[in-house]
């Protein structure tokens, strides 16, 4: 195992790139390139693609290595429920007043509105297990959430409405706005896939 003060700056670098949408799904994600281009020895890069694999964000196969998950309109599809019944527990609580919601200011894009907006929400619910789990959907829809202001009309609009009725703490237009937004996306899913491989 690589030491810490080595392993969480390759990780980090590793996790960012792929919520990003840095490489295509499907591609191959080769640890001895990775090492050159972080400048660290293949160790702590085996290492976080591990990890990484662990958390789903990287697809492992014996004997071939590593590669950037290829999710299909149905595994898209089935993230975005996952995501949507993470939220709608973490919104139980808001309801019922045994949490408060802060949601921090400033974002870079819909991706990264989203990832602030919902983590807030997880966040919010007091539960770490929630927390984690909201924030790894999150994580793994990332690629595919920078791709949503090309192919659906409003995506921003629609994210500043969620955002502006969750400060508001109006939960029942919340839910009824996260079930539009999921059920939009899930509309989408093929077009979603594909945008990913393409990039």
């Amino acid at each position: 195992m690589s030491p810490a003060h080595v392993l969480e700056p390759t990780y980090d670098a590793l996790r960012r790139r792929l919520i990003a949408g840095t490489w295509p799904s499907g591609f191959r994600l080769e640890a001895t390139k990775l090492a050159l281009d972080l400048g660290v020895s293949i160790t702590p890069v085996r290492d976080s693609l591990n990890r990484l694999s662990g958390e789903r964000l990287v697809q492992a196969t014996a004997g071939i290595g590593f590669h950037v998950p290829r999710l299909d309109a149905a595994d898209i599809s089935q993230l975005l429920d996952w995501h949507e019944m993470l939220l709608s527990v973490g919104l139980r609580r808001l309801e019922t007043g045994e949490a408060q919601l802060d949601i921090p200011q400033g974002h870079n894009g819909i991706a990264d509105q989203c990832a602030i907006l919902f983590g807030s929400i997880g966040m919010a619910a007091g539960n770490g297990e929630l927390d984690r789990a909201i924030a790894n959907a999150a994580a793994r829809l990332g690629p595919y959430r920078r791709m949503e202001a090309d192919l659906l009309a409003g995506a921003a609009a629609e994210i500043d409405e969620i955002d502006q009725t969750a400060r508001a703490g109006s939960w029942e237009a919340l839910t009824r706005l996260l079930q539009q937004y999921h059920a939009r996306r899930r509309a989408i899913a093929p077009q979603l896939a594909h945008a990913v491989r393409e990039n």
